[in-house]
């Protein structure tokens, strides 16, 4: 008698059609807030794909906002490190939530990107 083992993994259906790399990097935001002052502060980028990426951050942001993000794919030190590439990203957001108290989850729609 042949046993197999099958991992108890749930399948789930991913809705997003590019693939997302999670990953938690220092990052620059400037835009408006949501009530329409100019900010620039410090977030957390937590993943990112093809075609967005989404960020934790304090100033309250409402959907279709224009934003920019500055940040540094690495995790291994501040933004001024020369160590990894300097990405610049333009974009909207798409959605904003409040996974933790004073922190908001933003995801935003890439419209421009470079490297820096």
């Amino acid at each position: 008698m042949i046993m197999e083992q099958s991992p108890n993994v749930k399948q789930t259906d991913e809705r997003r059609s590019k693939p997302r790399s999670y990953c938690s990097y220092p990052a620059i935001v400037q835009g408006r807030d949501a009530s329409g002052k100019k900010f620039r502060t410090n977030a957390i980028l937590t993943n990112i794909s093809a075609k967005g990426l989404c960020l934790l951050l304090r100033p309250d942001i409402q959907q279709s906002n224009s934003l920019f993000v500055l940040f540094r794919y690495s995790t291994t030190g501040p933004l001024s490190d020369a160590k990894a590439p300097l990405i610049a990203v333009d974009g909207n957001v798409v959605r904003s939530s409040y996974p933790v108290q004073g922190m908001h989850s933003v995801a935003i729609k890439i419209r421009r990107n470079r490297f820096l």
